[in-house]
């Protein structure tokens, strides 16, 4: 003989089994091991994978000097985890480095947020950076971790790209070197000689994440 059950009877009943599902789901060993201790890059995975295909971190930086040529300001940020630190990188140095000391604002930020980068980002990543990183040969990057261009002619000082990876500290450096400004007579300034180097971390081999810029000479 079939019981048959109240619709008031029924509804507890129900709603008991779906708060036993939940339940599970929640108390689940496995789900909770998965979800415990995640490493931040998993955010950075996402991110990139869901706008270019990324095989190794040659691939990314790949992504990355096409995200500048075509201005892509949303992907270029991707790189990035703001707000930036200034005591750990000299990223407004690089900022200003091409403008007039009295034009330079009296007081810069502790941090670098990301409406910073939306404002200064063309001053960041400027037509040198962009010229030099062109000619870096990908290929022979990929497979010596070293590449160095040839000079490129600017309007004060001609300048070159030193791309090296790293392994050990899974750092990716990208140094452009800039020569002595010319003097009166057509001679190098040495004490204008300077590099700006901006540092990239490699996350799990594949993606590129900013650290820092620092500056020598």
């Amino acid at each position: 003989m079939k019981l048959k059950l109240s619709k008031a009877a029924y509804l507890p009943i129900m709603f008991s089994v779906i708060i036993l599902l939940l339940s599970s789901c929640t108390d689940n060993p496995k789900h909770a091991e998965e979800s415990k201790g995640k490493p931040d890059t998993a955010s950075v995975t996402l991110t990139h994978s869901a706008n270019e295909s990324t095989g190794s971190w040659v691939d990314d930086l790949k992504n990355f000097r096409t995200a500048i040529q075509k201005n892509d300001l949303a992907q270029l940020k991707t790189y990035f985890n703001f707000p930036l630190v200034n005591d750990t990188t000299q990223i407004w140095t690089a900022v200003y480095d091409n403008v007039d000391e009295d034009k330079q604002p009296t007081k810069i930020n502790d941090t670098f947020t990301g409406n910073d980068f939306e404002q200064h980002y063309q001053s960041l990543f400027n037509q040198p950076f962009i010229n030099s990183l062109n000619k870096v040969d990908l290929q022979t990057l990929s497979k010596q971790n070293e590449y160095t261009t040839a000079d490129i002619k600017g309007e004060d000082s001609s300048y070159h790209m030193l791309a090296s990876f790293n392994k050990a500290t899974a750092t990716l450096e990208l140094a452009v070197s800039y020569s002595g400004a010319l003097d009166e007579d057509g001679t190098e300034i040495s004490e204008t000689e300077h590099a700006i180097i901006y540092l990239f971390k490699v996350v799990d081999n594949k993606y590129l994440k900013f650290d820092k810029i620092l500056f020598a000479g």
